[in-house]
């Protein structure tokens, strides 16, 4: 819980580490209530100091002591220190203020210990190659629909006032077949008010961001506010549906699972699976609010995380059209005459690194909160402006500082820039530059749907990229680099998000003719 006093013991421990004082902890609901600046400057510092935050004090980890409210933590920005904490998942467990994600239930996000052992189990076996080509499969027939609708289907030119409606909508649609075997239609638009399907109201709890506000107390959802009392009816809207959904499909499966204890292909989704592994273990298996908590977690981060990296990854090849052309043509090599096909994802691997690329720049996960579960040591190059070791006591908050860690020039040459070509360690889509790719955290607690985003992703921008030139417009005199600020300046709540992104697409058979 929130301390009202500083513990001098941490801090005098802890001596030599660069200091940083604030009123209040920029991880807690209060900051983001207070205005900004200097004595509290939330968690959009990590973003607006990036390029000098650490650097300025000749380290990699600052000491954040607030002075009013909150822990005092360790902030890190040490891609090797951040490896060190995220690959002991029980040295270094999640504090409980940032497992915030338990709202709808228990679920593997946001368990630690024993319990995510078990979640783990029998979660992670639902994501396996079988998946993987559905989910390309899904995407492909998605694409192919969007272009029919009235948006896309006439004329060789669209510009697009906010592409990332197009990309929300695809990631939602491709979670929606793939995990629920709910196999809707690019322009399909089922009505709310028979909750026939999760998607509408999906659409609601997400684009409110009621994500991050159902971390406060009960009581504001009272207030009569159109806007909160808008969020609190999707919320028990949705979450009434997965009871009732979990329900049936309990039932369904008892007379579906065969001798070998194997089911049948209509319920081979994420959903069927994690219900089914969860009977399959009787008392050990998970619980109804555990599966629907686990449901929810897999619907909001296999949408949002992957529509907003789909819609940065093409804004900045539109930025960078070098880059866009160099992908393009491994694309027809890669292809020829033919459709892609999830075969071929390997050997788009220069596709899969524009997407890590703009991961890398604008990560979804862009704070990670950790607590040392025991004395312990670290150590990285640069790790304190005299030491490259740092000891730190049982129950030290540690503060994983992605952006800052993504933007770290002695790990990343030229870091602020987009090159893609910095994955090319490896040509396998599937294991490209996994020693210094953290976009998707790494180690045991490394994100389970990592493939089914990369899968979606190489075969959405495969399309894109071989069928359309990306543009942007710029304003009068403005520069990429202004641009990219103007357009691209995130968002920071649950996770980091752009605003509306414009495009302006041109079919690059009107370049040919």
């Amino acid at each position: 819980m929130p301390q009202f006093r500083i513990d001098h013991s941490l801090v005098q421990s802890l001596r030599g580490v660069p200091v940083y004082y604030i009123l209040v902890d920029p991880l807690t609901p209060l900051a983001n209530l207070l205005p900004n600046g200097r004595w509290n400057p939330g968690v959009y510092q990590a973003w607006n100091e990036s390029a000098t935050l650490y650097t300025s004090r000749n380290t990699n980890v600052i000491l954040y002591i607030p002075l009013l409210y909150g822990d005092i933590a360790l902030h890190c920005a040490s891609p090797d220190a951040l490896r060190t904490v995220l690959n002991d998942a029980f040295l270094f467990t999640k504090p409980r203020k940032v497992l915030g994600l338990d709202f709808m239930g228990p679920n593997l996000v946001a368990s630690t210990g024993e319990q995510w052992r078990r979640h783990r189990k029998i979660t992670a076996p639902t994501f396996d190659n079988q998946t993987y080509m559905n989910v390309w499969e899904v995407t492909a027939g998605l694409y192919h629909q969007m272009l029919e609708s009235e948006a896309w289907k006439t004329g060789d030119q669209h510009y697009f006032p906010a592409f990332n409606t197009f990309t929300t909508r695809l990631a939602l649609l491709v979670i929606a077949a793939c995990g629920f075997n709910m196999h809707l239609r690019w322009d399909e638009s089922p009505t709310r008010e028979s909750l026939s399907n999760p998607i509408d109201t999906t659409i609601i709890i997400v684009s409110t961001s009621l994500l991050e506000k159902m971390v406060l107390p009960n009581w504001v959802f009272r207030l009569p506010i159109e806007g909160l009392r808008r969020m609190k009816i999707a919320f028990d809207d949705f979450q009434k549906f997965l009871d009732d959904e979990v329900s049936a499909k309990k039932l369904e499966l008892k007379n579906d699972v065969h001798f070998d204890g194997s089911i049948s292909d209509s319920n081979k989704t994420v959903f069927g699976r994690v219900v089914a592994a969860s009977q399959q273990e009787g008392t050990k298996g998970l619980d109804q609010r555990e599966i629907i908590g686990n449901l929810f977690i897999f619907l909001f981060a296999g949408h949002e995380t992957t529509a907003h990296t789909l819609v940065v990854t093409l804004a900045m090849l539109a930025l960078n059209p070098g880059e866009q052309e160099r992908v393009y043509q491994h694309i027809k090599s890669v292809l020829g005459d033919s459709e892609p096909k999830f075969d071929d994802y390997g050997a788009l691997a220069p596709v899969l690194h524009c997407f890590y690329e703009a991961l890398r720049l604008y990560p979804a996960a862009f704070l990670m909160g950790r607590v040392a579960t025991a004395d312990t040591m670290i150590s990285a190059s640069g790790l304190l402006p005299s030491s490259d070791t740092l000891a730190i006591p049982k129950n030290t908050e540690i503060v994983l500082d992605m952006i800052g860690a993504s933007r770290h020039e002695e790990t990343y040459a030229n870091a602020t820039a987009y090159l893609p070509r910095r994955w090319e360690s490896s040509s396998d889509a599937a294991t490209a530059a996994i020693d210094s790719f953290l976009g998707f955290s790494t180690g045991p607690r490394v994100c389970l749907g990592k493939k089914f985003a990369t899968v979606e992703a190489v075969c959405f921008l495969t399309h894109v990229l071989r069928d359309w030139k990306v543009f942007v417009k710029f304003e009068k005199g403005e520069t990429a680099e202004g641009w990219q600020k103007r357009m691209l300046n995130p968002i920071l709540g649950a996770t980091l998000k752009t605003g509306d992104v414009p495009l302006l697409l041109t079919r690059r058979s009107a370049f040919e003719a």
